[in-house]
Parts: C-alpha cells; structure tokens; sequence
C-alpha cells in the first residue's frame, strides 16, 4: 500500500471560530427539519452540530490550502447542494469529507439515496481530510477523487441506520496538486 504525503494544515483561532458559529447555523435547521437523514452518524461525534463542526473544520482547511471559499449558504427549505468549495485544480465544485480516524481514513460518500445521488452530481471532485477532535486547529489533507473515481468506488454501509457509502481507501486516493 501506498501512502502518500499528507498536506497539513494549521487553522487559527479565528478559522475554528468561524467554523464553530458555520456549524451553529447548519444545525439550527434541525429544529425545522429534524437532525438528518444519518443522525445515527452524528452519534458517533456526539451531536449533529459536532458533525457539522468536524465537516466544517475540513472545508476550510482546504479553503486555506486552495486560497478558496468556504460555502456558507443555509437553504431555507432543504439541506445543501453538496458543494463546499470551488476549486478550479481539483476540476471545480468541490466536496469536502472529514472524518475523525486518521489511522486508515476513508473518502465515505453517501449515496444510497436520490439526495445522495443528486449531490454527487453536482460537483466534480470529493476531497478526504482527517482531523484528531482533541486537536481541532489541525486538519491533514489527505487526497482526492474524481466524481467518476468515487462512483466506482466499493459500497459499504458502515452503521445499521446509517448511509450506504462510496468508499476510498487512501491509497486509492490522488495527491493534491501544487497550489
């Protein structure tokens, strides 16, 4: 197996404020629309505003290492389109995925349904960052996939009452281009 070279970055106090108070405002539609379709996946983090939290902790990560912005639109009556970010070298619209296991992580993109499905097809590639929760003022880019990549990906549900995924193992990742 091939690993390839993280890209670490240090976010400032500031950035995990601004991603404290983005993921205060995604999750106050809960009280409208109720946690989510995958509220057992906020489980795992503790809350859905956590999983916001941690989410929002990679966009931006990437928005810092792109020079890009962080999409911080809240639709009135759903939830959002799937895109985070807009980054032209990584082919355009851009997903950002954040998960908390650094060891061996996965580019997990859900996609059993047809609001799933929907958002994959609005954007072109999907980045993987990982980041420790006792340490959220560093994130490590771990690499990225194409939309067509990520649909080719393997299929796996990870929890009982959570999503069916597309799933890429970090070897099965591309290195970020030169910024």
């Amino acid at each position: 197996m091939i690993i390839m070279a993280r890209i670490i970055v240090k976010l400032s106090n500031k950035e995990v404020s601004f991603a404290e108070k983005l993921a205060h405002k995604r999750d106050a539609k809960k009280v409208r629309f109720g946690a989510g379709k995958y509220a057992a996946c906020s489980e795992k983090t503790g809350s859905s505003e956590m999983s916001h939290f941690y989410g929002i902790l990679g966009e931006v990560a990437v928005a810092k290492h792109f020079g890009a912005e962080v999409d911080e639109e809240i639709f009135d009556n759903h939830g959002d389109d799937g895109i985070d970010l807009t980054i032209k070298k990584l082919k355009g619209k851009t997903q950002v995925k954040t998960t908390t296991y650094c060891k061996e992580p996965l580019l997990r993109v859900p996609m059993g349904r047809d609001k799933d499905k929907e958002k994959i097809e609005n954007v072109e590639s999907f980045v993987c960052c990982c980041i420790d929760p006792k340490v959220k003022q560093v994130v490590e880019i771990v690499g990225w996939a194409t939309r067509e990549e990520v649909k080719k990906g393997a299929q796996r549900k990870f929890l009982r009452f959570g999503p069916t995924n597309y799933v890429l193992g970090e070897n099965e990742l591309r290195p970020l281009p030169k910024t």
